[in-house]
């Protein structure tokens, strides 16, 4: 099994092509797979992790490269230390990275996201343009089933925490981000009167604030690891000659 056989097994799970950001990123697309890492981000330290399993294929959802908004990859953005130093790590050890973004949230990572919640999903596998039912609660009890379910210490939020709330939309990964604020828009057009998020900036905040509608963050990797993880296991079921593992992202900044 090699790399484009991933890749071609990725693609046939979506039922169509994959999208122009996805597919083998850096590597050897012929690559026979000695072990599969799965992981959010191709992080120096999931590199790292990799190496140490024996795995020589990365698949992961965000970008492999930093590469400014409405730009693609240049020689030129080399320079940049984290894209340098995440390309060294990759040829010192002979790895093959694979980006699987959007068609991963199509597969299963919107899905899983709202499963783990709780939340009934009657069409799995039809895309996120949509907003489910919950059973009528407060926002603070909300918050709190929230922090239970992912054992979170605290959620970020804007809004009235006592409003009764009934309807959710679920802008995960980075859809409570200010560049996809359009999605917010989208779930409250459908009915939702509250959002749980993925990651959320200042300026996503204060759109929800002003449309009336409570949001709780829960983060980026977080919202979207459940998919991933589940996506790992549904590897190592499916192609047992090769060993799969699953690396955790984390938050990669700190509170004091």
């Amino acid at each position: 099994m090699t790399a484009r056989d991933l890749v071609d097994y990725v693609t046939a799970l979506k039922s169509g092509s994959l999208n122009a950001d996805e597919g083998v990123v850096f590597g050897n697309p012929d690559a026979e797979i000695t072990g599969i890492q799965v992981t959010w981000m191709a992080t120096l330290d999931a590199l790292e992790e990799a190496v140490q399993s024996d795995c020589n294929v990365v698949l992961c959802h965000e970008r492999f490269y930093f590469v400014p908004q409405g730009q693609t990859m240049t020689p030129q953005l080399l320079t940049w230390s984290p894209n340098r130093n995440r390309v060294e790590a990759a040829a010192k050890g002979d790895l093959t990275v694979v980006r699987v973004h959007g068609s991963l949230d199509l597969i299963c990572i919107w899905d899983d996201f709202v499963a783990a919640l709780g939340v009934e999903n009657p069409t799995p596998g039809t895309g996120w343009n949509k907003v489910l039912p919950i059973p009528r609660t407060t926002v603070r009890e909300l918050v709190e089933h929230v922090k239970s379910t992912f054992n979170l210490d605290h959620v970020r939020i804007s809004g009235d925490l006592d409003q009764q709330v009934s309807m959710a939309g679920f802008p995960w990964g980075g859809l409570g981000l200010d560049s996809n604020v359009g999605y917010q828009a989208r779930c409250i057009e459908l009915g939702a009167d509250v959002l749980i998020a993925g990651e959320v900036d200042e300026y996503g905040l204060t759109f929800a604030l002003d449309a009336g509608v409570p949001i709780i963050e829960t983060g980026h990797a977080l919202s979207e690891n459940i998919g991933l993880e589940n996506f790992a296991h549904r590897l190592d079921a499916e192609f047992a000659e090769v060993p799969v593992h699953f690396f955790s992202d984390t938050v990669a900044g700190q509170y004091r």
